[in-house]
This record gives C-alpha cells, structure tokens and sequence, in this order.
C-alpha cells in the first residue's frame, strides 16, 4: 500500500502536456547544444511562475482489485425534510448524480460562520505578522539609539547642546550687566531721592504747613444723603482733596431722586463765590453718587469756599460751603516729587530683585546646558530599558504568532467538517443503473441512516446502522474497488467524495469514481491495521475487467480560490517555508506560511501576493562534444522532480 497526495486532478492531462512541451523544448535545446558547439558546456534554465489562484487539492491512495457492483440502496447520513426529489422508479441514472437535497439552512449556515471565523483568524494573524516586523524595526531603532546616545548623541545633536550652552552662557552675562547697569541706576534714584527730602525741608522750614486743609459741615465718610423720590435733588458738600498751592479737586455727594440731574461746583473767596465748574449730568436713580470737579489757578496760602448746586425737573438743591486753605510755598510740589523718587528707589530694589533671581535661573540653565553635552546615565538607561521591553515584546509577539496558527488550523477543520456536512444533504447515486425504488416525497422528514451497495452476497454501507433506503438503483454491470487504506488516511475518508482510479496493466487510462462506503471494522494483516473503503467507477471504459490491479487516489480535501504555487517552487527547512521571489530583475528570499499541501501544488496563506514572479530550482541542460547524432546520456539534470518543480499539475 502506497500513501500519496494529489492536486488540481482536473488539470493533469493538461499538465502532462505542458511537460511534454517543456521536454521537448529542453530536448530541443540539448540537440542543438550537442551539434552546434565544440566544447562540453552546461546551461541553467531558469523557469518562473506565477502567484495565482486555484484549487489545491489532497488526496491518499491505496491499491485494490475490480470486482462487479449490482444494487445501491440509498439514503443520507443524516436526517432531515427532504426538499428535492430528482430520482423516479424506471429512470437511469449515472454514478456521481444528485439524486436528492435535505434542507441545507442550517449547514450553509453553519459552514459560513466556520469560514467567517476563519477569515477573521487569518486576518488576526495578518496582523500580528505586521505588528511583529513593527516591534523588529523598533528593537533595531532601539539599539541604533543606544549606540548613538554612548557615543554623545549624533553631530546634530553635539551642535545643538553646545549652542544651548553659548547661549545660556551669553544670557547670563547679560543678566550680570543688567544688575550692574540697574544697580547704578538706584544709586543715581537714592541721590535724587536726598536732593529731593532736602528741597521739601528747606520749603517747610520756610513756613508752608505740613498739609492743606479743607473742612465743611460733611464729607465723603458721611454717608449717602437723604433719599425723597419725586423732589428735587439731594445734595452733600464733601472736603476738597488733592489740594496744592494752585489747584484742588472739588468733591459733593448728589441723589437725584429718580429724575436725570445736572451738577457744577460755585467757589471763590466769598461768599459771593464768583467761579464755577462745568455742568455735568447724572442719569435718573434714587442712589447716591459721590461726584467730583478739579479746580485750577487758585492763589497760594489762601482760603477758598465752595459748595455743589444740582438740578433736576422737580427743582434745584444747593450744598451748604465748604473751606479750603491752599498751602503758603509748593511743599506740595517737593513732597510728590521726593514721593517720586521713592518710588523709583523701591522700583530700582525691585529691579535688582529680579535680576538677582534671573542671574540665579540663567547660572542653572548654564549648569543644565553642560550637562546636556554629554548624554546623561539616565538616557543610557532609558536606552537599554527600552531594548529590553522590545525583546519582551517581541518574544511575546512569537506566541500569539503560534497562537494564531494553531487557531487558523483549528479554524481549518471546522471549515472542512462544515463543507463535509453540506456535502452531506446531497444524496449522490453510487452507481449507475436503473432506479428501483423511490419511498419518499418532497416535504417528507427523512430518518437517513446512510447508502448501502450489495454484489452478491457482498455488500458495504455508509454506517454501521440499519435504515430503510430511500432510493434503491440496480445495475446490469458495473464496478467498484475495494481498496484497504492505513487507519490514518481512512479517517479522511467519507462517503461522496471524489476519486481517481489508475490501473497498472492499461498505464495510459485513468477512470473517475465516488466513494460509496466506507467499513466501520477494521482489517488487521501483521500488525498492520486498514480498512475497506468501496469506490464505485463512474464510466468505466469496455476495455476494463473483473479483478484487474488499480491504485485509487481519493481526494480528502480541497481549498478553492486560494493562491497557491508548485510545490517544487517551495523551499522547506524544518518549520520554516520560503520561496525566491522576483522583484525588478532580483531574487528575494520571502518566508511564506503553507496551508493545504499537494504533490504539486501547494496553497499559500501568507507571505506572497497574487500576481508575484516565482523562481523555480534550475533545470540543467550538458551538451559534449561528438560527430554522432544520439543525446547523450544525463541530457536532463535533476532526474525525478529536480528538472521542473512541481510536475505536471
């Protein structure tokens, strides 16, 4: 018994003719090499292919013996409401047709989820491949930054600090001078500030009072006057401030009483007064407002009496007078101007403070700037640290890399064990022949039970229970093969599924087939364990006999529409699969994940996209010099599969 897998069985007639052309397109090249040199000579060959998509199938195989197939009773494996009938009592049929469908809701229902999380596993693990070269670009960055932090930092970064330290160094400098340039400024502001007192002293010792008075009969701390709404308004005389030997600010209190009112000052040195202030206006409100008016070109040393006269619509309200006594000398005029000064002086200290303090922040800017020159323990560490956390990143990345690959085979089988249980609500004749019997209708839920096929007293079924068939087909002559295969392939087997049937004594004849059965006991020969599995021929050619030797290959599993690639352009050390992708005239070794495996072709779940230049090993082509008109021996290097990757398809 030999165990094999196979893909793209449809292909293979194709195939064998694309190698017939390559072999001959080589042979043709040997020929002319042989005849038209004079030295022996050895050329490679390089072939590529293409990234493309397809259908990889897998298949095992095992040897058995023709023998007759006369009666298949039919039915599904499992139960469920019968919603096609194609069969009817009377009619022929082939092996291999569709005899009847069970409601398949819930399987397709099931077999999309199954690809959807299988999808979404293959997108996490997509993922996680991106996030893992990420974290290697990182950890490479990390060690860069390292090695450039030890050595100082880069030249950009070598300029830089040492400019942040001229500069800082400058600053400070300047701060230094400024302190010098404000310290003799507070010494030139205490100077002024004597002349000044001494000016102010000579004045008051001259006479001139202390202070200028003015007092009345109220002021601005007694208060709001009495408020009587709808008269006219109420009126205070408050004391004059500001006072100097010229001038005097005025000052009142005025409600209007809740009508607009206007206000002036009367003032002069009688009661005559003689002077007044302009006219001002106050909006309508019962509230007090204290209201002022500056007065100028008054005389020195004189007494002055003023009071406030306002009006509204009800009537006009006049202020009891009020005195003020203007200073004999301008004493005033010294004490603003020694109060002046002073406050120069206390601006000057101010300004010395600051600067103190900006000479002591600019002296650690300095410090911090020669520290900066040189690439401090504390950055080194950072470094290292963050190398450290890259490689524990890393290292973590690689197990949800495994993780992810273990999930997406999981994912794998329950996909397959999906397709299987949709393939499964389809009742596939067996054989070919006449329908019997049919003992069902379209609504009807079925038990199933599985299909059974009889020759003789022979007979081999789908399960290991008993059910009545649903549909019974009888042939005159047809054939089946009793192949026994390992227990390891024949839990890969299940009834329906496709199979190839080569025959050793007709080499160039190749007969299609269906699984019908497959035995639930065990054979044991020497130890070895196998079991039967039943596969009906569908058209078997006249020329086939009873008992003649086959070798059947039974196709256990198909992935459609993915990429895939020769196997032979595939390049595989321990767990590791990469292949040699062209790009732009240059060889790129890729690392590539594999998915269903064939002898020929093989699906590829990541590494390379649709479309991409594919190297396969090189073909050798030896021509020798001679006068004679044969090849030569070893005109096609590699023998076996080394010449052409990947054989016929």
């Amino acid at each position: 018994m030999r165990i094999t897998t196979s893909s793209r069985v449809s292909r293979k007639r194709i195939g064998y003719s694309a190698l017939g052309l390559a072999v001959a397109v080589v042979a043709a090249f040997a020929f002319a090499s042989i005849y038209h040199t004079t030295s022996s000579s050895s050329t490679g060959v390089a072939r590529t292919v293409k990234v493309t998509r397809g259908t990889v199938q897998s298949s095992v195989s095992a040897s058995g013996n023709l023998s007759t197939v006369s009666t298949a009773n039919e039915n599904f494996v499992a139960g469920g409401t019968l919603t096609t009938l194609h069969a009817s009592v009377g009619e022929k049929v082939a092996a291999g047709q569709v005899l009847a469908t069970i409601d398949s809701s819930q399987e397709n229902s099931a077999l999309q989820a199954a690809r959807t999380t299988l999808a979404v596993a293959t997108m996490n693990y997509a993922n996680a491949q991106t996030s893992s070269a990420t974290l290697q670009k990182s950890l490479v960055n990390a060690r860069s930054t390292l090695a450039t932090d030890e050595s100082g930092g880069t030249a950009v970064q070598k300029y830089q600090n040492q400019s942040t330290l001229d500069t800082a160094q400058q600053q400070l400098t300047n701060d230094q001078n400024q302190l010098a340039s404000d310290q003799t400024l507070l010494a030139t502001d205490e100077s002024n500030l004597a002349t000044a007192q001494s000016t102010l002293s000579s004045d008051e010792s001259l006479g001139c009072p202390a202070s200028a008075t003015s007092s009345g009969s109220s002021g601005p701390s007694a208060g709001p006057v009495t408020v009587s709404t709808g008269s006219a308004p109420s009126v205070g005389t408050d004391s004059a401030t500001n006072i100097s030997t010229t001038s005097a600010v005025l000052n009142a209190t005025v409600n209007p009483n809740g009508a607009g009112t206007t206000y002036y000052f009367q003032y002069g040195t009688s009661t005559a007064y003689g002077l007044s202030t302009a006219s001002t206006s106050l909006p309508a409100s019962s509230t007090s407002s204290q209201v002022s008016a500056a007065v100028t070109g008054l005389s020195p040393s004189t007494t002055y009496l003023f009071r406030v006269v306002a009006t509204n619509s009800v009537g006009t309200t006049t202020g009891e007078g009020v005195t003020l006594t203007t200073p004999t000398t301008s004493c005033t005029v010294d004490s603003q101007a020694a109060s002046t000064d002073q406050s120069k002086v206390s601006s000057d200290q101010n300004q010395i403070s600051k600067d103190d303090s900006a000479i002591t922040v600019q002296e650690l800017s300095v410090q911090i700037a020669q520290a900066n020159v040189k690439v401090s323990p504390s950055v080194i560490n950072s470094d290292q640290s963050a190398i450290t956390q890259d490689q524990a990143s890393i290292a973590q990345s690689r197990v949800s890399l495994l993780q992810d690959q273990e999930t997406i085979a999981q994912d794998q089988v329950s996909v397959d064990q999906a397709e299987k249980s949709l393939q499964e609500t389809q009742l596939v004749a067996l054989i070919s022949g006449t329908v019997t019997a049919v003992n069902g209708t379209v609504g009807q839920v079925v038990s199933g039970g599985g299909s059974s096929t009889s020759s003789g007293s022979s007979s081999t079924s789908t399960s290991s229970g008993s059910s009545s068939s649903l549909v019974t087909i009888q042939s005159l002559r047809s054939l089946e093969v009793v192949a026994s295969f390992a227990e390891a392939d024949a839990i890969k087997i299940a009834v329906h599924q496709t199979a190839t049937i080569s025959l050793a004594s007709l080499s160039n004849t190749e007969v299609k087939g269906v699984v019908t059965a497959v035995a639930p006991v065990s054979t044991v020969v020497n130890n070895v364990v196998t079991y039967p599995v039943t596969i009906a021929l569908i058209d078997p050619p006249a020329t086939l006999r009873d008992g003649m030797t086959t070798q059947v290959s039974v196709i256990v599993q198909t992935a459609s529409n993915v990429l895939e690639l020769p196997s032979a352009a595939i390049t595989t050390t321990g767990s590791l699969s990469t292949v040699k992708v062209l790009v732009k005239g240059v060889q790129k070794v890729t690392p590539v994940t594999l998915g269903l495996v064939g002898s020929s072709y093989t699906q590829i779940s990541s590494g390379v996209t649709e479309g991409e230049t594919v190297i396969e090993p090189t073909a050798t082509v030896s021509a020798a010099t001679s006068s004679g008109s044969t090849l030569g021996g070893g005109g096609f290097g590699g023998g076996g599969g080394g010449g052409f990757g990947g054989g016929a398809p």
